[in-house]
């Protein structure tokens, strides 16, 4: 469990020797599974910037401390005040705070009584962490000769009764093409452990060739997202789940005019549409069943909507149906790629799985891209979107959700929350007891994404609770090899069961030095796909029947 007292945070340090500047500091936070505080606190200011602040490494155990006066960085949340004494002994052996006894007495009473609470009652749900693992995946076997390629990450979803499986994005590394997605593998597992010994499956790969009016050109493949039914699947009455052991997976592919050194602009689309893709499992292989090339502007045939985008997270099923969320535009407006969130319901036919229909979330005309959605814990649905700023640079650090009560019918933005992340991708999740939380980047308010965080939703479903920190890659790598910065980014999650028989609450992201994406940086060690384990101390959530 997380507990909470007035020593752990995470902060704004301002230093009295340097009043004009701002410190990010780390202390270390409690591991309150076992009630007790963490032994670490480490304030020693480094001398790389973020944002025009200076940062402070967690993973810095030596230096002293001055007299600093910390505040809690959530937005819109009352800022707390501690002050230390400049006897303060930061070392890697423990602290000892004179003036701070009383409340690390009352912290330990508090915890005692909040474990004892917990133990008489186990329906009581929350996030109690997240591991901090080492590269599940990296380089992909079937590389051709003389390019870089990393596996970069993709949603999750069931394939069988104690099987998993994601499609992973293949990156092309040190060309200086923002996102150059060359193919996607699907990878199967069914122990955490053992991810990186899965053999990969292609899916798709992109192609270069020559347009009659562009020149030369090449295909940028997106990542690939969908829905399944997992093999063995049963409905409720205990009956086989109709289609068991299909699904549909649906991926962008953008032509791009290249030059002579194989680079484009990613700004200049010159063509984009969507390959879909029809997949199978019969408890042994996992195969494409089709594959087709569709406009935007068709995906949805007798619609007016031109659809753009796609969920960061996998489908969730509703019925023999599937719900996903897809941005879209228009076709009378001006712009047919003005971006609306919403919700598409996918239906099993004669020509596999196809989109049904679509309700908008938010408004038109307002630019929210990359949705996400979840089913929480009493069965309503919970949206959240990605803003790219376009009609005001405030909405880029933004997080909304929306909330539907209805099955999808209608929707409500019940949080708001402004300049509480950088202006990158942000998505809704659960931990396997269903617990919703909101992952993203921490800020300064711009492009970094240094630290990835998260926000579990509080019970009322109104605002963001406490902010945690899921990875801080400067702390734990240093600076990124490349003089750039880190990037972890693209976080989606899932709820699965594995060989052992457990629902396990995952979550998803790549880590990349962007000098290998926006310059000619070798690969650093740390490059790769990330699967993590998200704890939660309530009973799991059973997504399938078996």
């Amino acid at each position: 469990m997380t507990f909470q007292n007035p020593l752990e945070h995470e902060g704004i340090a301002k230093s009295k020797a340097q009043s004009a500047r701002n410190y990010w500091l780390t202390i270390s936070r409690m591991e309150s599974r076992h009630c007790s505080l963490g032994r670490q606190f480490h304030c020693r200011p480094s001398d790389s910037r973020l944002g025009g602040q200076l940062y402070c490494h967690p993973s810095m155990a030596d230096g002293g401390c001055d007299d600093e006066s910390f505040h809690h960085p959530q937005s819109g949340v009352a800022q707390q005040q501690l002050r230390f004494r400049p006897s303060l002994s930061c070392r890697r052996k423990g602290f000892v705070m004179p003036r701070t006894i009383f409340l690390l007495v009352l912290s330990f009473a508090l915890c005692g009584l909040t474990c004892t609470a917990r133990a008489q009652n186990p329906e009581i749900s929350g996030i109690t962490g997240i591991t901090k693992g080492k590269a599940d995946l990296t380089v992909p076997p079937n590389t051709p000769p003389g390019k870089v390629w990393r596996y970069g990450g993709g949603p999750i979803f069931q394939v069988g009764p104690r099987t998993a499986g994601f499609i992973n994005g293949i990156q092309e590394d040190g060309t200086g093409n923002i996102d150059f997605g060359v193919g996607m593998d699907a990878i199967l597992f069914d122990d955490l452990s053992k991810i990186g010994d899965a053999k990969p499956i292609p899916i798709s790969r992109y192609e270069k060739g020559v347009h009659r009016d562009f020149g030369k050109t090449t295909t940028v493949i997106g990542i690939i997202v969908g829905g399944f039914v997992p093999f063995g699947a049963k409905q409720a009455d205990g009956l086989p789940y109709p289609n068991a052991g299909t699904g549909f997976g649906i991926g962008y592919v953008i032509l791009y005019a290249v030059d002579e050194r194989g680079g484009f602009d990613y700004r200049e689309t010159k063509k984009h549409s969507f390959q879909l893709f029809q997949f199978s499992y019969d408890g042994k292989d996992f195969l494409i069943l089709g594959k087709e090339d569709v406009e935007r502007n068709d995906l949805l045939p007798n619609s007016d909507w031109v659809f753009g985008g796609y969920s960061l997270n996998s489908a969730i099923p509703d019925g023999q149906d599937f719900l996903f969320a897809m941005s879209a535009g228009k076709k009378s407006d001006d712009h047919d790629d003005r971006a609306v969130a919403g919700v598409t319901r996918w239906r099993h036919g004669a020509k596999g799985w196809r989109p049904i229909s679509f309700t908008p979330v938010t408004r038109r005309n307002e630019i929210w891209s990359e949705p996400s959605l979840i089913r929480d814990m009493d069965g309503s649905l919970l949206m959240s979107a990605r803003s790219d700023g376009s009609l005001g640079s405030r909405v880029a650090f933004d997080v909304a959700v929306w909330r539907s009560t209805d099955n999808g019918k209608s929707w409500k933005q019940v949080i708001y929350r402004r300049k509480c992340r950088s202006e990158s991708p942000v998505s809704i999740n659960q931990a396997a007891d269903g617990t919703p939380f909101v992952a993203a980047n921490l800020p300064p308010l711009m492009r970094r994404r240094d630290i990835l965080c998260y926000w579990p939703l509080n019970d009322s479903r109104t605002d963001l609770g406490e902010l945690r920190i899921a990875r801080d890659l400067r702390g734990e790598f240093g600076p990124a090899p490349s003089g750039s910065w880190w990037r972890a980014d693209h976080p989606t999650s899932a709820i699965v069961r594995l060989a052992d028989g457990a629902w396990h609450g995952l979550l998803m992201y790549r880590i990349i030095d962007n000098g290998e994406i926006e310059g000619s940086a070798k690969p650093a060690p740390q490059t790769g796909c990330y699967v993590e384990e998200v704890h939660s101390r309530g009973p799991a959530t059973e997504v399938w029947k078996f």
